[in-house]
């Protein structure tokens, strides 16, 4: 008497919505099928859209400086009231149901929804060039949600910065083991008066920009060396190593039931090969962020006990911009912004070496850069999994019915 086989494992509505929670809260959305479709995107888009609106509004679009605060409620009220209104008239003359949160939005739509504050804020104003700057503003703020949704930045955020508090310990012991010399050399900078006189010819804003490039060039590095490794990944991931890659997944009970035809990890198009490339370079940024915020702190402490403000106006050749003054020992210790400027600056580059040794240095690398390329691993293989029942399902329904 032959045992019967068990029965193929198959997706399941419930299967399915646990495997893309999965991989929305792992922060790569995109590795979901049909996650970029237009009404997949636009419905969890709108109620951000909606949001940046108030948000504008408040800030600029329905109110001015030199309103008191009544006119400026009322600014706001009318502002959001106009463009409820003008919304609703949009949405039957195109015959569409007025939803709060729509289900598409095409161009036409977005471009009225750009256009809504034009009219208020150029009233507010009393000045029509007011229309256009509101209406940029409000086309860049979409353009903002579609990235940020389409992406997962805010679950990649939301994880990058969990693990970061968890590791924040272990992240200043490796400071202080792997760049001793570095930190050395910076200090040694730290007394030149050149650094000082650049420091006071530069505002917010240049600083601003040089920090800025720092963070473009760390994470240029770190999308250079992770697109090497997931062609290797994917090149590597054989039908045996997508079922044991899948086993620790919410996908595993799925492996059982694999089509012969899954031979290797389906192919990436750009929007979830990029997904998966700021899942990894994110958490490096915000790593780089925090090295070079622990080494301006020590910068920042290390110059008030060695450098009294008279000093830092000798290497400046004029009066610092004090920031703090207090004493100590006997003496007048200054924080000034030029002291914040220089040590924001000498951590920035210390934090930019720190983006190449988390790649290049193999004790390093072994804690933190293989560990998120072995996610990218096991996100794979649970996608192979995931897009294999799919496409069962798409063609088991025609039978079924």
């Amino acid at each position: 008497m032959t045992t019967p086989a068990p029965p193929t494992p198959t997706l399941t509505p419930e299967l399915r919505r646990d495997i893309e929670r999965w991989f929305a809260r792992r922060g790569v959305p995109q590795l979901i099928e049909g996650y970029s479709s237009e009404r997949a995107m636009d419905s969890r888009a709108a109620p951000l859209i909606s949001l940046w609106l108030v948000v504008g509004t408040v800030k600029d679009w329905g109110t001015r400086p030199d309103w008191p605060m009544a006119w400026n409620v009322f600014g706001i009220a009318a502002t959001i009231g106009w463009m409820a209104v003008a919304w609703t008239i949009f949405s039957r003359l195109r015959h569409r149901r007025v939803r709060l949160r729509p289900t598409t939005l095409d161009m036409f739509d977005i471009g009225a929804i750009a256009l809504l504050p034009a009219l208020p804020a150029a009233l507010v104003d009393q000045n029509a060039y007011e229309a256009i700057t509101a209406t940029l503003g409000a086309l860049s703020g979409i353009g903002a949600v579609y990235l940020v949704i389409g992406f997962g930045l805010i679950e990649i955020g939301r994880w990058a910065f969990e693990r970061l508090w968890l590791q924040l310990v272990h992240l200043v012991e490796l400071v202080a083991r792997t760049l001793p010399l570095l930190v050395i050399l910076v200090v040694f900078l730290l007394f030149g008066a050149e650094i000082w006189q650049v420091a006071h010819a530069m505002n917010v804003s240049e600083l601003a920009l040089v920090l800025l490039f720092l963070l473009l060039m760390a994470a240029l590095f770190g999308v250079t060396a992770f697109r090497r490794e997931l062609g290797q990944i994917q090149s590597e991931l054989d039908r045996e190593r997508i079922l044991a890659g899948a086993a620790k997944t919410p996908a595993a009970s799925l492996a059982a039931g694999v089509s012969p035809a899954l031979v290797g990890a389906p192919s990436l198009s750009w929007l979830p090969r990029s997904n998966l490339t700021l899942l990894v370079v994110v958490p490096q940024l915000l790593q780089v962020a925090a090295v070079g915020l622990i080494v301006s702190a020590f910068l920042v402490v290390f110059a008030v006990l060695a450098i009294p403000g008279n000093v830092q106006a000798l290497w400046i050749g004029a009066a610092p911009r004090v920031v703090v003054e207090f004493p100590l020992a006997n003496e007048v210790r200054t924080i000034s912004a030029e002291l914040l400027i220089v040590s924001a600056v000498l951590g920035g580059i210390v934090g930019l070496y720190f983006s190449g040794l988390a790649i290049s240095d193999p004790t390093y690398r072994s804690e933190q850069f293989d560990r998120d390329v072995a996610g990218v691993r096991e996100l794979l293989a649970a996608r192979a999994v995931y897009l294999d029942a799919c496409d069962r399902v798409r063609v088991e329904a025609p039978a079924g019915r």
